[in-house]
């Protein structure tokens, strides 16, 4: 069973960007991929997301979506976590531009689990993504 957290009105300060940036590349990571970003180079891929918020003027909102997803103890390898995490991250890949990966389980976390960020802004016609938890 999987449990998903939404993380929105996240600070948007170039502080917090930067933390959330390293923690998608800590060692603990065990995959990193990415829809519309340059995801081999995560600080890039953040810019290239920012970029797209200033040609439809998006400036102004929450920077990034960021959901985490956790795994209880039936994910028991590896390998299903991070498809787990790729399938979550594939229901936006679509529209939106995302940065993702999966983390092992280590001694602050029991469990596998997944970050997915999203920039907001559709791709295609500069909408804002839908956060109600029912549309995430």
């Amino acid at each position: 069973m999987e449990n998903v957290i939404i993380k929105k009105g996240m600070p948007g300060d170039d502080e917090h960007l930067k933390n959330l940036i390293k923690y998608i590349e800590d060692d603990r990571k065990l995959m990193i991929g990415g829809n519309g970003v340059d995801y081999t180079n995560p600080s890039a891929a953040v810019e290239q997301m920012m970029c797209v918020k200033e040609h439809f003027g998006k400036t102004h909102n929450n920077p990034l979506v960021q959901v985490i997803v956790t795994f209880d103890d039936l994910v028991k390898d590896a390998d299903t976590a991070c498809e787990y995490v790729q399938k979550a991250a594939a229901f936006y890949e679509e529209d939106y531009q995302t940065i993702y990966c999966a983390h092992e389980k280590d001694h602050d976390c029991q469990n596998y689990h997944g970050h997915i960020l999203i920039n907001p802004v559709n791709i295609h016609d500069g909408k804002m993504l839908n956060t109600s938890h029912d549309q995430m």
